[in-house]
């Protein structure tokens, strides 16, 4: 298949979307298929690179901090990309994608579309993620512009596609996780670095925004029978990092604070003892199955707005989300019980094998090829004669 990707982040480091659709552009390729990529580029690193979009100095410098860039839409660079797709991805709904799909139903191309955006994700930053009634203008808003439109849509989690039946999305909403890496495993080679030695390390990956609640962490730490042997490890970039710091200023032990390649994130997890994912918000949480992968029991938030409790196996590895003195006693209870420690880490290796990136792309190129068989440039959901129930597809 001729598969084009188009999506406004892809190339940076610290956005999970930009890595997935890398990762799958490369699994794409090397089972032979052509992948053409839109996306912001201007060092020509794709064929069909578009520039930034710009909102102003200040707003562009607020985006930017948060790990994102919103693309321009260049209908030329889009049109030569479709044109000859045997299918096109759109992964987010902003103005690049919005385009594409237009142009897509113009010259009756095929095309899918991911929900990698969750309104949380936006309002979080201006602290308004608990007002109801605007994360819902914000579905609706994304449904009216794009989703109305297609069909077929990826959900990394079974969470986010409960979610858009409730917010009445009519297309057939397809589970499949954004996967992890086989190279995320237990390697029994690596050691703790020896200034850690007598460490108990409780690491975190995550970008340092609001819905991720490094606070939790911090505070459970410090609250914790075992504070003064915890070294916290905390993976990402993100525009509250010096807020965190100061927070962290305080715990007996100074937090390590870094941005990882792959490579040493898998040495990380390889060293870690217990892995927590606080966030308020998360479609998925990559970094939780990247740890788990290697062996790492996980703390997570029950957070309802969070996929990422999918990826536990026993109640002590979740805390009720926002309480940082559960999270408190769920820590202490792990580094108290070595053993079960131990007993859970192949359990959690076993449990990862089911959210590998393999098994994620054979669904994906299903889903693709589905979307070709049922194409329909008129499509329109908001259209009583035409719309399909939300169904959600979970493929073995």
């Amino acid at each position: 298949m001729i598969i084009t990707f188009v999506t406004d982040v892809y190339f940076d480091e610290n956005n999970g979307t930009g890595i997935s659709a890398r990762r799958f552009t490369e699994l794409l390729r090397k089972r032979g298929h052509e992948v053409r990529v839109v996306t912001i580029d201007e060092e020509g690193r794709t064929s069909y690179g578009v520039p930034k979009r710009s909102f102003g100095k200040l707003f562009d410098k607020i985006i930017t901090s948060e790990g994102f860039n919103f693309a321009s839409a260049d209908e030329k660079v889009l049109t030569n990309a479709i044109i000859g797709s045997d299918v096109v991805h759109v992964y987010m709904p902003f103005k690049l994608g919005i385009t594409a799909v237009k142009i897509c139903k113009k010259l009756n191309v095929p095309c899918t579309a991911a929900f990698h955006v969750d309104p949380c994700n936006i309002t979080s930053t201006i602290y308004m993620h608990k007002i109801k009634p605007i994360n819902d203008a914000i579905y609706l808003g994304f449904y009216n512009n794009l989703y109305r439109y297609i069909k077929h849509i990826h959900c990394p989690s079974k969470m986010i596609a409960d979610r858009l039946v409730k917010q009445k999305y009519t297309s057939y909403l397809h589970v499949i996780s954004n996967g992890f890496c086989e190279s995320f495993t237990v390697e029994d080679e690596v050691e703790k670095p020896k200034f850690l030695n007598d460490k108990i390390i409780v690491s975190f990956v995550g970008r340092f925004s609001q819905e991720k609640r490094h606070d939790l962490i911090i505070k459970a730490v410090n609250k914790s029978k075992y504070k003064d042997k915890i070294q916290l490890i905390f993976g990402g970039k993100g525009p509250l990092k010096k807020k965190i710091q100061k927070m962290a200023s305080k715990l007996p032990i100074t937090p390590i604070f870094g941005f990882y390649t792959k490579e040493q994130l898998q040495s990380i997890h390889n060293f870690t003892d217990i892995y927590i994912h606080p966030a308020d918000t998360e479609i998925e949480g990559i970094s939780c199955i990247e740890a788990i992968a290697c062996g790492v029991v996980p703390i997570v938030s029950t957070s309802p707005r969070s996929a990422t409790p999918q990826f536990t196996i026993c109640n002590q590895s979740l805390f009720k989300a926002g309480d940082y003195k559960d999270l408190a006693e769920k820590l202490d209870w792990w580094i108290e019980h070595p053993e079960e420690r131990e007993k859970y880490k192949q359990a959690y290796v076993n449990h990862s094998k089911k959210f590998m990136i393999e098994k994620s792309i054979d669904k994906i190129i299903e889903m693709f090829e589905q979307a070709i068989k049922d194409w329909d440039p008129k499509y329109d959901g908001k259209k009583k004669e035409l719309a399909i129930k939300p169904t959600i597809i979970t493929l073995n």
